[in-house]
């Protein structure tokens, strides 16, 4: 497996741990101090700066998040609101900001912050006596558990949904790779190629429905040809084929960012053949 590979793997990792402990760490809030008291189903807006990097995200309606900034994309709904956990966190230890040395804990010059509505939380240096990280809520200094830095410092698309297509996606025509997919004149779907309507529809419903086990910043590879889907009322998404193993990547130059796919998926999304055309 090849370093890029690696840590694209690692990344993913890190976010399925990061969700297991602000999960487990739901059950310690019980018994110590919160960060803040605040109603998270009230924040309507995020914002999220990391050294020379910064990205917006707003809520849509009820728990939707869209990323405004860098670009405009559909936010991971369940990062996101896992992100909304830390004004409720559990507290170790609090400090008023006059009782601690600010440029030891990383708190003179911070790198990294996170803005809910008005609130901003600043993060410094991790405690490396006790693990925990230092932040700052307007003028306390609190200690915390270490799962929400890693996220907040990670490139923006470990926040972007999984989702391949845009919700409520209509398609027009799928220029894959070893065919056309598109409606004749009577509004039946019909491929160039002689598969069958089940399999047609089958490739349509993987591209409406089918998710990324992750997202990750742009890494320019060798183009393995390139796929086009025409939507409705909406620009067209070109995917470029960047890796088939040891998973399918397909990648969006445009918007710097590439969705890993189990391998399986090749067949699915990009070159669907029945079985018996094999």
């Amino acid at each position: 497996m090849s370093k890029n590979n690696l840590l694209n793997l690692g990344l993913f990792l890190l976010v399925l741990l990061l969700g297991t402990v602000i999960y487990l760490s739901d059950e310690e809030s019980t018994e110590l101090e919160k960060l803040t008291d605040l109603d998270i189903s009230k924040i309507n807006s995020v914002y999220i700066r990391h050294n020379e990097n910064s990205t917006r995200i707003a809520r849509q309606h009820e728990a939707q998040w869209q990323i405004t900034q860098p670009i405009n994309i559909a936010a991971n709904n369940f990062r996101i609101n896992s992100l909304l956990k830390l004004l409720n966190a559990p507290v170790h230890q609090q400090y008023a900001i006059t009782e601690i040395d600010a440029k030891t804990a990383g708190l003179e010059e911070p790198q990294t912050s996170i803005q809910f509505n008005d609130f901003i939380i600043e993060f410094g240096i991790i405690n490396p006596a006790t693990n925990l990280r230092y932040v700052k809520l307007n003028n306390t200094v609190y200690t915390i558990q270490d799962v929400y830095h890693p996220l907040l410092s990670s490139h923006f698309s470990t926040l972007v949904s999984l989702d391949l297509l845009p919700a409520d996606s209509s398609l027009e025509k799928l220029v894959l790779l070893n065919q056309t997919i598109s409606k004749d004149k009577n509004g039946l779907w019909k491929s160039s190629t002689d598969i069958s309507a089940d399999l047609i529809n089958k490739t349509i419903e993987h591209w409406l429905h089918d998710q990324a086990f992750g997202i990750h910043q742009y890494m320019p590879r060798e183009q393995l040809g390139e796929v086009i889907l025409y939507l409705t009322n909406q620009p067209p998404v070109s995917y470029i084929i960047t890796d088939t193993e040891p998973w399918l990547i397909i990648a969006r130059p445009d918007i710097g960012l590439e969705y890993h796919l189990q391998t399986e998926a090749y067949n699915k999304l990009i070159s669907p053949l029945d079985l018996n055309e094999k």
